[in-house]
């Protein structure tokens, strides 16, 4: 294989891992969107008092 050639299979096989990559993002995207208009069921037990990043709230008595 001369370098013309060479240089040819590499830009092809770019050009097929980018392909890869755009329908990948454009799945991604899709999948994203449906998340954002599906309304959230809510959990057994979830009444909203934790959260991901502090976790259960403490329950104050007085």
């Amino acid at each position: 294989m001369n370098d013309e050639e060479a240089k040819a299979s590499i830009i092809a096989e770019y050009g097929a891992h980018i392909a890869a990559l755009e329908r990948k993002v454009g799945q991604l995207t899709m999948e994203l969107d449906l998340v954002k208009k599906t309304p959230r069921q809510p959990i057994a037990g979830d009444s909203g008092s934790s959260s991901i990043i502090t976790g259960p709230r403490p329950v104050l008595s007085h």
